[in-house]
C-alpha cells in the first residue's frame, strides 16, 4: 500500500467515493481540494480515497488544505521523510495520476544496489489537473490535435490553481513554531512542466519579487515545455529563484516530444535538447542528457523514463539526496554545452 497526499482542481464526481472528473472544478479553475488516496495492488490500480473534510461557513472554517498539510508535517517529522510534490503530464486522469504517483514513490524509495547512500524516505503529495488530451506518436489526426492543445489550455489555467497550493504551503511553514530538518522537492513531468510555467507567473503576480525559496531540489523530466523557457520572463527565467537547485532532465530521442515539435505547432522542446542557450543559465539550474541510457525496450516512447529506466532514477535519487551535481557517479560534464551525459555505468 502506498499513501498518496493530493490536491486537485478538477471536478469533483463523487464526494463518497472521492473520484475527480477531466473538467475543471465547478467552483472555479482555483479552486482545489485536498485528501489522501491508499493505491494497492500490483499494478497501483486500486484505489481508496478520501477526501480532507471542507466547511468554509464553519467558525472557524475548516480548511481541508491545513489538514493535509499538518498530516504530511508530522509525518515529516516522525518518520523523518522529505517531501515530494509530483505534477503530472497530459493525457492523464485522476486515478491514473495516482497511479502514477504511487510507482514514482515506489522507484524513488526501493533499495538500489548501484546507491551507497541509504533508501530514500518520501512522501508525495500529487497536484492534479484536468487533463484529458493525447499525443500519438506521428498521429496528424485533427482530433488529436485539438485534444492536445486543449490540454495546454488546461494546463495553463491550472497554472494559478498550483501558485495557490505554493502559498498555502509557504504560508503554513512560515505558521510554524519550530520547523523540521527535512526538505520539500519538486518533479513536474512532460506537460506538467507547462502548468509550473504559469504558477510562476502567478506567482509573480501575487508577490512581485518576493518569492519564497520554497524547494531544495526540482526535477524537470520531459518537459513539454518550450526551450527558451529560461530567457524569458514570461516563462521560467524566475524559476531557480523559488528552489536550491533545478534539474533539467534531456532525452533526444524522446518521439512523444518530438510529435508536440513536428506535428502539434510547438517550438523545440525544453525536454528533447535541453536549454537552447545552456552556457547562459543560472548557477542553480543543471542540464542532465539522459540519451545514452533510454532504450526503448523499457519505455517505447522514451518519454517516461522518469519511472521506467532505472539509471535515471538512480540518478534522481542521487539529485533527491542532495550530492554535489559535479560529484555524482556516472556522469559526465561536458563543458562545450554546460550539461551532464548520464553514462551507463557509474564508474
Amino acid at each position: 500500500m502506498t499513501k498518496i497526499y493530493f490536491g486537485t482542481n478538477r471536478n469533483l464526481l463523487n464526494e463518497e467515493n472521492g473520484d475527480f472528473g477531466s473538467n475543471f472544478s465547478d467552483d472555479g479553475l482555483a479552486n482545489l481540494r485536498f485528501g489522501q488516496a491508499e493505491v494497492t495492488g500490483e499494478d497501483f490500480s486500486q484505489y481508496q480515497i478520501q477526501l480532507a473534510p471542507e466547511n468554509l461557513f464553519a467558525d472557524p472554517p475548516v480548511l481541508g488544505s491545513q489538514t493535509i498539510l499538518q498530516q504530511v508535517s508530522q509525518e515529516m517529522r516522525e518518520k523523518g521523510e522529505d517531501t515530494l510534490i509530483f505534477i503530472h503530464g497530459y493525457n492523464t486522469s485522476f486515478r491514473e495520476s495516482l497511479t502514477a504517483a504511487a510507482k514514482l514513490h515506489q522507484v524513488l524509495t526501493s533499495n538500489d544496489p548501484r546507491n551507497p547512500q541509504p533508501s530514500l524516505k518520501l512522501n508525495i503529495c500529487l497536484f492534479s489537473w484536468p487533463s484529458d488530451g493525447s499525443l500519438l506518436l506521428g498521429d496528424r489526426n485533427a482530433a488529436n490535435k485539438i485534444a492536445y492543445r486543449n490540454d495546454r489550455l488546461d494546463a495553463a489555467a491550472s497554472g494559478p490553481a498550483f501558485a495557490r497550493s505554493f502559498l498555502k504551503v509557504a504560508d503554513f511553514i512560515n505558521g510554524l513554531d519550530t520547523r523540521c530538518q527535512q526538505k520539500l522537492h519538486l518533479l513536474a513531468h512532460s506537460m506538467g512542466n507547462y502548468v509550473l510555467r504559469f504558477a510562476v507567473q502567478e506567482l509573480k503576480n501575487q508577490v512581485g519579487d518576493q518569492l519564497p525559496r520554497l524547494f531544495d531540489q526540482i526535477l524537470m523530466m520531459a518537459a513539454d515545455e518550450d526551450d527558451d523557457a529560461f530567457d524569458r520572463q514570461d516563462k521560467l527565467f524566475d524559476l531557480p529563484r523559488i528552489t536550491r537547485r533545478t534539474s533539467v532532465y534531456f532525452n533526444r530521442e524522446d518521439l512523444a516530444l518530438w510529435a508536440s515539435d513536428r506535428f502539434k505547432g510547438n517550438p523545440p522542446r525544453l525536454g528533447t535538447d535541453g536549454p537552447i542557450q545552456p552556457r547562459q543559465l543560472p548557477r542553480n539550474v543543471y542540464p542532465i542528457d539522459c540519451t545514452k541510457v533510454i532504450s526503448r525496450f523499457t519505455d517505447p516512447s522514451e518519454h517516461g523514463y522518469y519511472i521506467s529506466v532505472p539509471r535515471v532514477v538512480t540518478d534522481m535519487r542521487f539529485v533527491l539526496q542532495d550530492e554535489i551535481p559535479d560529484e555524482i557517479l556516472g556522469r559526465k560534464y561536458i563543458s562545450e554545452t554546460n550539461r551532464y551525459r548520464l553514462l551507463e555505468n557509474l564508474t
